[in-house]
């Protein structure tokens, strides 16, 4: 396998497996660090009425839990470096690009259900604006 063969590989694996593992944080309920950017400090609890940032602990976790598992692709694949006459066909490619898009487009789409639905956005559409005539 060549080496931009591997490269293509984990680069679609790692961006695949980021948005995937965001939105694990969402649908497992996964409990992860806020930031209160008013206290300038991290806690594990959600505390009512004050603001904070859960967005940075789901991003940490999305990136460290993509990147280890990239790894241990990387680690499996890596012997096949060796061998020369092993190479991704053009097809494998198309579709391996293919299947991350549409798992990165359903995890983004799920992404902003849960964020539209959290800031009450899907609340305020059915209800109508004010603003309106």
């Amino acid at each position: 396998m060549k080496k931009s063969d591997l490269g293509y590989i984990l680069c679609v694996t790692y961006s695949t497996l980021t948005a995937f593992f965001y939105c694990c944080t969402i649908w497992f309920k996964i409990r992860l660090p806020r930031y209160y950017p008013l206290e300038h400090t991290w806690k594990w609890i959600k505390e009512p009425l004050v603001p904070s940032q859960g967005w940075y602990g789901m991003q940490a976790f999305a990136f460290l839990a993509a990147g280890a598992v990239t790894f241990i692709i990387y680690l499996v694949l890596k012997p096949s470096l060796r061998q020369q006459n092993m190479s991704l066909k053009p097809a494998w490619a198309k579709g391996l690009g293919v299947l991350s898009l549409i798992i990165i487009l359903f995890c983004l789409g799920a992404m902003l259900q849960h964020e539209f639905a959290d800031w009450g956005v899907w609340t305020a559409l059915t209800a109508g604006c004010a603003c309106r005539p």
